[in-house]
């Protein structure tokens, strides 16, 4: 998806490239403008229900606005400088019995990719085809009067909006998570590699050598690790800062609309649901990711003091000491060098959605009582 949007870093820059840049940006320029034309005749009516609904698709398009924009003109170089770091041919160093690990890594990553992937296209199809099952004429409410060509016109402005928009905003969480596993999985790779060193040879100066030189290539497999996940966090700080955002305002107008639709399991309500569950599982699963990273990264440290160093030279204690002090400064993945992406970060974003839906309740309610 991001190659055939050109978004993807390339070193090669041709007319067509710029042309299709071009053309996506121009038609979200517009589409963004017509957002908020309509929340502004939203805010002037004063109608909250139909300013709920508004606002949850407008959090959403406005966001994913902002995540390409940080990325396209920010990000890209150093986005090229985090991919050279994963070809790093001690990233490929490790005995055969620990393959199960990078496998494992792949499964994992196309298997929530997949998910991910299929049930957001289902919510945009739904989404996309509103027209056929409701009173509404096109799928984001526009108030202004339209001629019949004016009126596709914007059908197809939306439709393609809404569907490049969240699938390239997808496309970044599930990059995220995917560049988040390799660095898990090479955390985990590194503490089995220490934890199961055994020196082959069994004269003493030999072995003292063998250590030393293992655990040398050890400190400097950490060191790209730490530089691998300190380039990815550079890259998406500001993305993921974006994105929570986005849950806060996209989770409360999603349980502002549950609440308040009026036909139970109907084709809108399931539609609310689906929408709510894609908006929890965006920010729900870095998080999760991320809260993994954390703790594995804590692991090395705790393998280097459960290795047999006892009878180890100095020289190889103090590399097994480097390793150890290193491992206990925990790795993180930030949002905007504000807060640490985890689990406890989710929750804080869930209850900060749930404050502004009781707040939207509660001047409902007080408008429906005037």
């Amino acid at each position: 998806m991001l190659t055939i949007t050109e978004i993807w870093p390339t070193q090669q820059n041709s007319l067509i490239r710029t042309i299709k840049i071009t053309f996506f940006f121009i038609c979200c320029i517009i589409f963004d403008v017509t957002l908020f034309d309509e929340l502004q005749n939203l805010l002037e009516l004063q109608d909250y229900q139909a300013l709920a609904m508004h606002l949850s698709t407008f959090s959403l398009y406005i966001g994913f606005s902002i995540k390409i924009i940080l990325f396209q003109f920010t990000k890209i170089e150093p986005m090229g400088s985090m991919l050279r770091s994963i070809e790093d041919p001690i990233f490929d160093e490790y005995p055969p019995a620990l393959e199960k690990y990078k496998t494992k890594c792949v499964r994992i990553s196309n298997g929530v990719a997949l998910f991910y992937f299929s049930s957001v296209a289902i919510s945009i199809l739904v989404y996309l085809l509103k027209p056929l099952y409701t009173e509404y004429t096109l799928p984001i409410t526009f108030s202004h009067e339209l001629s019949f060509v004016t009126h596709y016109a914007l059908y197809f402005l939306q439709s393609f909006c809404c569907y490049y928009l969240v699938m390239i905003g997808i496309s970044y969480d599930l990059i995220v998570i995917g560049l988040i596993n390799i660095a898990t999985t090479q955390l985990d790779i590194l503490r089995e590699q220490i934890t199961n060193f055994k020196p082959e040879h069994q004269s003493e100066k030999l072995m003292e050598d063998e250590e030393y030189k293992f655990f040398s290539r050890c400190i400097q497999k950490h060191e790209a690790i730490l530089k691998y996940v300190g380039e990815t966090e550079d890259v998406f700080t500001l993305i993921f800062l974006a994105q929570c955002l986005i849950t806060i305002f996209a989770f409360c107008n999603g349980l502002f609309q549950l609440a308040h639709n009026g036909e139970l399991f109907s084709i809108e309500f399931y539609f609310n649901c689906s929408f709510t569950f894609d908006v929890l599982f965006e920010m729900g699963v870095p998080c999760w990711f991320a809260t993994l990273l954390t703790n594995k990264s804590v692991e090395v440290s705790d393998a280097c003091y459960n290795y047999n160093w006892l009878h180890s030279s100095t020289k190889v204690k103090k590399l097994l000491l480097i390793i150890q002090c290193r491992g206990q400064r925990p790795l993180y993945i930030t949002a905007g060098k504000i807060t640490h992406l985890s689990l406890q970060a989710y929750l804080q974003v869930l209850k900060s959605g749930y404050s502004y839906f009781a707040l939207m309740q509660t001047l409902y309610q007080q408008k429906n009582q005037w």
